[in-house]
């Protein structure tokens, strides 16, 4: 046979090589969607912007999520001195995911079906749009997949070393996603239910495998179960509250649909490409092997538990997610689906069968190609030219910088003191302390409570500035009772970073001189010093 070319060309190519496509897609992914943002965002998103202002305190626990995200985007920050570098963030931690999954199907259904299992996953919104906000949902990523590729190998591998390690691996990425986010909580009850259901997997009990698998999670998440112990489960308040209860009979049967069909809407550019390769029903031939030419169909037949641990890692957290939020009557935020759909494209493929007609192929091949085009193109859109369409306010326009240089010349040129912490409304104040040049300390939502890193001594002797936005009037009375003394400085309106007819911001910030200090002039064009490291607790 003739070499093809084309699309055809590529199909083929795939199948020789899938690991190479894999790696090209792969590279260009992570290249893409960390240089987008980079070169576009005039100001960090919100997710980004928290990560930065919170992860540099170093804590055990916060105040509504475990601590790893933001120590990583923290750690990569103090590293790099560049906020921009935080987009690279997401888009690797996807790109891992990918690639473990693909080790994954590649020891279930071959390298090349795995391939197209990992591809169609690039039309689901949690690895494009989504991705570029690193935070905890985005963390999660990689160590859920890397559990489940290490649970697969301790439950099929042969050697006993071998099955051992994975056995431990598993233990120490499933406590690394509980360190990411405590919705690892379904992945773990799914692992769990899987290994007392499923006839083949509960010989492993019979084994040490499972057991240590629990002491590598307890060892690695025990200094954040401590932690949250301490604080009296501070963050599962936050979650208490981020998700509505139902007051009225019929939520209880409205919000599981609710939560499913924003999953389903998710899914379906994903559920569309997969589509792409499969006639509605499956062919008699369809499990016939498939060989273009000299072409290796690089195609490995699962077997029933292998098909049946899919479906369990497929749809098992999903069902975990959804039945506990009946039993709670609670409505699940929809970002909460983020790390639940990684392995359902492979699933698809276990079970319908690893074997494609060359027409549908392309077709996918050209699905694909459509899909690494237009999430992109959509992207740049929505950041470029519907501000020229509409007004529609976004974090990635905010002057975050140019407000954070006005607060803290006030603050300097009135106190003659470098400030040191900021609060009020969320966004203003982690602006403030990621682009503020003294990079001053964040009191989360002007609570002390919720930021144990704040000495209130250290707060009355420096000063602090709250700034906030218009919808934190509420709170502003709160605020003058915590920190007694500011003077209001009135009201700001600077333009947003972004062409186009779009309203400007209006915000407000009051000065809470050093205790016992009144505020005074300091001439114009004074180098304000560097704030100095607060005194331990």
């Amino acid at each position: 046979m003739s070499k093809r070319t084309g699309l055809a060309g590529l199909v083929d190519y795939a199948r020789r090589e899938p690991f190479e496509v894999l790696l090209v897609v792969l590279v260009g992914h992570v290249l893409v969607w960390t240089l987008m943002p980079a070169l576009l965002n005039a100001n960090l998103q919100l997710d980004l912007a928290e990560d930065l202002a919170l992860g540099k305190e170093w804590q055990l626990v916060y105040w509504k999520h475990p601590p790893l995200p933001w120590w990583i985007a923290a750690g990569l920050h103090q590293l790099t001195g560049d906020v921009r570098m935080i987009y690279v963030l997401g888009p690797l931690a996807s790109a891992v995911a990918m690639w473990a999954v693909w080790r994954l199907g590649k020891d279930i259904v071959g390298g090349f079906p795995a391939l197209v299992a990992v591809l169609a996953l690039e039309g689901l919104h949690f690895f494009n749009f989504s991705v570029i906000k690193f935070a905890h949902d985005q963390c999660q990523l990689p160590f859920w997949a890397l559990t489940m590729l290490l649970f697969h190998r301790a439950l099929t591998r042969d050697e006993t070393r071998a099955r051992l390690i994975s056995w431990a691996l598993a233990g120490v990425f499933l406590a690394l996603s509980f360190w990411s986010k405590y919705a690892a909580f379904a992945l773990a009850a799914t692992l769990g239910l899987f290994l007392l259901v499923d006839r083949d997997a509960r010989k492993a009990w019979k084994t040490p495998g499972p057991y240590l698998m629990a002491l590598a999670f307890a060892l690695v998440i025990a200094p954040n179960a401590w932690a949250l112990v301490e604080s009296d489960f501070l963050p599962f308040r936050y979650v208490d509250v981020r998700a509505k209860t139902a007051a009225q009979w019929w939520q209880f049967a409205w919000y599981p649909l609710q939560w499913t069909f924003g999953q389903l809407g998710f899914l379906l550019p994903t559920l569309a490409l997969l589509a792409l390769l499969y006639p509605l029903r499956p062919d008699a031939g369809a499990q016939r092997p498939l060989t273009l030419g000299d072409v290796d169909p690089n195609v490995i037949s699962p077997g029933a538990f292998d098909r049946r641990f899919l479906a369990w890692m497929a749809l098992g957290p999903f069902a975990v997610t959804t039945l506990v939020a009946i039993l709670l009557g609670r409505l699940p935020v929809a970002m909460w689906g983020y790390p639940l759909w990684s392995v359902l494209p492979l699933a698809v493929v276990a079970w319908r069968g690893v074997v494609f007609e060359d027409v549908r192929l392309i077709r996918f091949a050209l699905g694909v190609v459509a899909v690494l085009v237009i999430m992109p193109l959509a992207y740049v859109l929505t950041e470029e030219v519907e501000p020229l369409l509409r007004d529609r306010p976004k974090a990635t326009q905010f002057p975050g910088r140019r407000l954070a240089d006005i607060v803290t010349r006030d603050f300097f040129e009135k106190t003659g003191q470098p400030l040191a912490y900021v609060t009020g409304t969320e966004f203003a104040a982690n602006n403030v302390a990621v682009y503020g040049p003294t990079r001053p300390h964040v009191i989360v939502h002007g609570k002390p409570e919720l930021s144990p890193w704040i000495d209130m001594a250290d707060v009355k002797r420096r000063g602090v500035v709250i700034v906030w936005e218009p919808q934190g009037e509420g709170l502003v009375p709160e605020w003058m009772k915590t920190f007694p003394g500011a003077t209001v400085r009135g009201r700001m309106t600077l333009p947003r970073q972004a062409r186009g007819k779009v309203a400007p911001v209006v915000l407000q910030y009051a000065i809470v001189p050093p205790e016992g200090a009144p505020l005074i002039i300091l001439p114009p064009g004074t180098v304000p010093p560097p704030a100095p490291v607060p005194p331990a607790k």
